[in-house]
């Protein structure tokens, strides 16, 4: 689904979740965010040797730097940090276009606690967007439970798509829940 798009992925590593969009999805360009330096050079070394280094723009640093460098540009945000990716969510609420897109968020919940925390992430995704000045119709469409991470702790990701118009109610985890 990412063939053609703009991808901001706001925590590189080495490339985990950078390269499969560039070399199997075919972005048509990723914004690589990482902070630390070693695991830099790894990441400009995968994508040398992945042959995407040109469609891969890497940004050193804290990612809220970045953020003028890709803001209102993006057609998908990955979050791939845990155990919360919560204090990248205003950040990849900005990069996403002003029509919307899809946040991939990846965090660490109590099993058993998904909905919950699906809830409130579709309620504190709407508020960001609501700040930032885009009135988005925001819906976890999809929780995956990756892995356990710990006795009784998941890690998940959760799909949400943002986009523009009228908002409805929320749901359970793994179905389809927008929030206004």
């Amino acid at each position: 689904p990412a063939a053609g798009e703009t991808v901001v992925d706001l925590y590189a590593g080495i490339g985990y979740f950078t390269l499969p969009y560039l070399v199997h999805a075919r972005a048509a360009r990723v914004h690589a965010c990482e902070w630390d330096q070693d695991t830099l050079l790894a990441l400009r070394r995968n994508v040398q040797a992945n042959g995407v280094a040109e469609r891969c723009v890497i940004h050193f640093g804290d990612n809220a730097l970045s953020l003028p460098c890709f803001e209102g540009q993006a057609d998908r945000v990955s979050l791939g940090l845990i155990p919360s990716s919560e204090a990248g969510w205003p950040l990849a609420v900005r990069a996403l276009k002003e029509a919307g897109g899809w946040l991939h968020v990846h965090g660490n919940v109590a099993s058993g606690a998904e909905d919950v925390w699906c809830a409130r992430l579709g309620v504190a995704v709407r508020a960001l967007a609501a700040e930032a000045g885009r009135d988005w119709r925001v819906e976890v469409r999809h929780l995956e439970r990756v892995k356990s991470y710990a006795p009784r702790v998941l890690h998940v990701v959760a799909d949400v798509l943002c986009q523009r118009g009228a908002g409805g109610e929320s749901g359970g985890a793994g179905t389809s829940r927008a929030v206004r």
